[in-house]
């Protein structure tokens, strides 16, 4: 008989503990407050499932630095495909800025280099989550991959020469010739302006792998720092340093850093 009452009560006292449990977490959950997302979020949207995606970046690499946008949609809650844009300054290693020795006020310029360069690149971006944003103030951490065509833009240096010799009489902007012209000859580098009609285009394609790290606090903007690798390959050696120098080179590998900002959004259909 005391068995009996012993399990009526702890019967009794299950079905209560389930009840109202089961009414706290429905609370919970109708005002928002109990799925993962929401311990990180809060009530920004979690029930909303995002459409599209968009951002700007700045980013550094092992030879430069660039600037660039992208747009896109996701093709599921984790991942994403966008095209992307992307224009990049490239500089040789072995370029060092130097002055003339006697007129100090000429601009500093690389004793020969003959082009500058750039790319610019549109490319298909797929990122696909790897660890979700399980808490605030976590890192959610998504692979990157990118490949296009790459569009690269050589244009020539122009310096200020100065004739006859050292003291010099009179200046000329001339198009750099490493045959013809010696430390003693360049007053300094001319502005950039020059040789612009003088551009030389250049097809390629580039490929890139890369792990993002989204840090922002808001689910419907973004914040994150994109750590890989870019491989560009060009139709042609791009010389940027004067082949009497070094050698010119039509396959680019660099490593890179990205910062990057941006917005989710839910589009209608």
């Amino acid at each position: 008989m005391q068995a009996e009452r012993k399990i009526k009560f702890i019967s009794v006292a299950i079905y209560f503990i389930v009840v109202l449990t089961g009414n706290d977490f429905l609370a919970q959950t109708n005002t928002g407050i109990t799925t993962g997302k929401d311990a990180v979020y809060g009530e920004e949207g979690v029930d909303v499932l995002f459409s599209h995606t968009s951002g700007v970046h700045i980013s550094v690499h092992t030879q430069g630095a660039g600037v660039g946008g992208r747009y896109g949609y996701f093709k599921t809650a984790k991942k994403s495909k966008s095209i992307a844009v992307d224009l990049r300054y490239f500089k040789h290693e072995k370029e060092e800025k130097t002055v003339n020795p006697v007129y100090n006020d000429g601009l500093p310029y690389i004793f020969g280099k003959v082009n500058s360069f750039l790319a610019f690149n549109i490319v298909v971006e797929t990122r696909k989550q790897l660890t979700p944003k399980l808490r605030k103030g976590a890192v959610q951490v998504s692979t990157v991959k990118k490949y296009g065509v790459s569009l690269g833009i050589e244009k020539p240096v122009y310096l200020e020469i100065g004739y006859p010799e050292i003291p010099y009489e009179y200046l000329a902007t001339e198009r750099y010739n490493p045959e013809e012209h010696f430390y003693n000859d360049i007053y300094g580098r001319s502005p950039w302006v020059n040789g612009l009609d003088e551009i030389k285009l250049i097809p390629g394609g580039s490929i890139s792998y890369g792990l993002l790290f989204e840090y922002s606090d808001k689910r419907s903007k973004t914040k994150s720092v994109e750590l890989g690798m870019t491989l560009d390959v060009f139709m042609r050696p791009i010389e940027i340093m004067a082949v009497e120098f070094v050698d010119s080179k039509m396959v680019f590998l660099n490593l890179y850093l990205r910062l990057e900002v941006g917005a989710k959004w839910t589009q209608a259909r």
